[in-house]
């Protein structure tokens, strides 16, 4: 789910299971099933998928190697999900094999294997004996020098902090107190959220860091700054600091990419309250950060409440920011029945965002609805008490406080659908299928007229939004990521 994202987390942290299962292939699959997704496929579906000999033989290496009673594990945060990543970290064109996983006594670690003689051997262990959990892992080259520098933001243990450190292959290996080469980080920084990307169109990929400074109880607040770093030289150099927005409970997102057709920047998202999400934008110019989104001196809070995920809506590789707005009309109702509708705004590079697209979205089915344009201004949403119906959608004059069904969306179980056909048929209802997906039967019904005593102009805008019910099936994604 795009914003079930407690639920993923949940699902992602901590020992995912023992290696023995891991190693025949089965993580992806199990992490796709666990989440709360009413659109998560049957069980009976979902096979043991083939395992290659190349990978077999990492499989056998990796059973000789880990210790006893260890456990494969991952990141909670990572751009590939898997616990064996092949990747040619020192530039001899050969793959390594990197492992992450907790040894015997529940500790976090890396283990690299080098392929050496038609053989995996181990290679060097990283490791930090102060953390409980690999909060984030990042495989990239800095500095464009043919060789990987690994980045992991570790969560620290009891009292100790949560720092990000930095590994380099140019680095010597040196060995632990039993005797096991070891990697040596490079910098330890503080660290609470971090990621990469090219800010300044360098060519070369800078740090952003987030750090929190003062999280015990005798501050009301803690501080938080975002720092960008270069990698030069083998060490971290510090190109600018800026001082974030305080009254959030954490800052849990970081992109870095285009935010206008010709400016680059980046955008933070942070949770505030049990639902809300604070977000805000920053373009690069002259070779420091300016805040864009929000400016208070028009209004603009960045406050959205309902969770939101800023990203790329239409393809043409411009982040664009989620306005949210609770479905007019319906202000009384409780939290829990409000729908939420997701105005995709993009930033003109000046001063002013423009509107790319507007959507509904129901992430417990992975439903997004781009809504039709004839419907922009004149419909709202609400929940309606009936089986397997999803949402509500009303033609809404907002002057004359005038509302009337337009459709209701529809989601029905598949081994359920003959059923509820059968009785829609018998009752002379109108609806359309619209397409069945992992399990379940999507369906829309439609209102042919407004009702006879409206006044004409009314009618008519009733007529122009009835009339994208033949074409409805293609505003409506399901997203099963």
């Amino acid at each position: 789910m795009d914003n079930a994202s407690d639920s993923n987390v949940r699902n992602r942290r901590g020992p995912i299971m023992r290696w023995s299962l891991m190693l025949g292939g089965l993580i992806p699959l199990l992490l796709l099933a666990a989440g709360c997704r009413y659109t998560a496929a049957p069980a009976d579906l979902l096979q043991k998928p083939a395992i290659s000999p190349e990978k077999q033989a990492i499989v056998q290496a990796i059973e000789k190697n880990l210790p006893d009673y260890s456990k494969l594990t991952l990141p909670l945060r990572e751009d590939h999900m898997e616990a064996i990543r092949l990747i040619d970290v020192d530039g001899d064109g050969t793959e390594e094999a990197i492992v992450s996983y907790y040894n015997e006594y529940s500790s976090p670690e890396l283990m690299v294997f080098k392929y050496t003689n038609s053989v995996w051997k181990p290679w060097v262990l990283i490791q930090q004996p102060l953390a409980r959990l690999i909060d984030w892992l990042k495989i990239e080259d800095l500095d464009n020098d043919g060789q990987m520098e690994i980045m992991i933001g570790w969560i620290g243990a009891f009292d100790s902090p949560n720092v990000l450190e930095i590994y380099s292959f140019k680095s010597k290996p040196v060995r632990n107190d039993v005797g096991k080469l070891t990697l040596k980080p490079m910098e330890t920084l503080p660290y609470s959220y971090g990621d990469t990307g090219d800010i300044n169109e360098d060519g070369r990929m800078e740090l952003a860091i987030i750090s929190e400074i003062g999280t015990n109880q005798e501050m009301a607040l803690p501080e938080f700054h975002l720092t960008i770093y270069n990698w030069i030289n083998g060490s971290m150099r510090e190109i600018h600091t800026e001082n974030l927005y305080k009254e959030v409970n954490s800052y849990d997102r970081l992109l870095i990419g285009r935010i206008s057709p010709t400016r680059r920047g980046i955008i933070l998202e942070a949770s505030t309250g049990a639902h809300s999400t604070y977000t805000t934008m920053y373009v690069w110019e002259r070779n420091k950060l300016r805040l864009v989104y929000p400016n208070r001196s028009i209004g603009q809070e960045g406050i959205s409440g309902t969770p939101t995920m800023s990203k790329d809506i239409n393809g043409d590789g411009i982040f664009e920011l989620s306005w949210t707005k609770e479905a007019p009309g319906y202000s009384e109702v409780p939290y829990s029945d409000s729908k939420w509708l997701d105005e995709w705004m993009q930033w003109d590079g000046k001063s002013d965002f423009v509107k790319i697209t507007e959507e509904f979205s129901d992430y417990s089915y992975g439903i997004q609805l781009r809504i039709p344009e004839q419907w922009l201004g004149r419909y709202t949403m609400h929940s309606l008490n009936e089986p397997h119906a999803l949402v509500s959608i009303d033609y809404w004059n907002e002057k004359l406080n005038k509302t009337a069904k337009l459709a209701t969306l529809y989601a029905v179980p598949q081994k359920q659908w003959d059923s509820v056909e059968s009785t829609w048929k018998q009752q002379s209802k109108r609806y359309r299928q619209l397409m069945t997906d992992s399990g379940n039967v999507f369906a829309v019904s439609f209102v042919v007229e407004a009702p006879a005593e409206w006044p004409e102009a009314d009618r008519q805008a009733f007529s122009e939004m009835a009339g994208v019910e033949a074409e409805f099936a293609s505003s409506l994604t399901i997203r099963n990521d």
